[in-house]
């Protein structure tokens, strides 16, 4: 990658900015790998972090024409990633309560055995990941969905920070959502869609 070197950041961007692949191309090799370190400190999850580099980048492609504004690349992109991060835990927080509130749920209706079956299922499985969290992780984690407790008070509970909480919320739901793996996710919305159609 000698090319890399023939042109200063700004240089860079100005071209990427009129659609120069190579340009973006050397951007990208240029940040991508003090981009993971950074992401995957945050998420602790590689998949999660590869997730966000990549929706960064595409984002910052479809934008492209916006490079040539930037004054400060570095803090930028660094900026993109945390927003990123944090937008995906919400995702991940959202998906996860509605998990476990609907699982929870007394009214839910299933008469078909084939639908019961895989309700069952994906609840195990749920409670299986749950149960094989860390035993800190799972606690807070117990303590906030079933408890309802707020991060200070499961913090003025267990002697810990409210960051520390937040940290060990965050990599609980980052194992639930990969380990749920998609045909159970895609097994549950089936089994709420029948029985809100009745």
């Amino acid at each position: 990658m000698a090319t890399n070197f023939l042109y200063d950041e700004k240089e860079l961007l100005m071209l990427a900015s009129s659609g120069s692949e190579k340009a973006f191309s050397i951007l990208f090799h240029q940040h991508k790998n003090k981009l993971f370190g950074y992401l995957l400190r945050l998420t602790n999850s590689p998949e999660i972090t590869e997730d966000i580099i990549q929706e960064i980048f595409l984002k910052l492609w479809k934008d492209k024409a916006e490079l040539v504004n930037i004054m400060q690349f570095d803090a930028y992109l660094f900026r993109m990633a945390k927003n990123q991060a944090i937008n995906a835990f919400k995702t991940i927080a959202r998906q996860t309560l509605f998990y476990t509130e609907y699982m929870n749920s007394q009214e839910i209706d299933i008469d078909s055995t084939e639908q019961l079956i895989q309700f069952d299922e994906t609840q195990k499985l749920l409670e299986q990941i749950i149960e094989s969290l860390p035993p800190q992780q799972k606690l807070i984690f117990k303590l906030s969905r079933e408890q309802h407790l707020k991060h200070e008070e499961i913090a003025q509970l267990l002697s810990l920070s409210p960051n520390t909480v937040k940290n060990h919320l965050i990599q609980a739901l980052s194992t639930i959502k990969h380990k749920l793996k998609y045909q159970a996710v895609l097994s549950l919305f089936y089994i709420f869609w029948l029985t809100m159609k009745k």
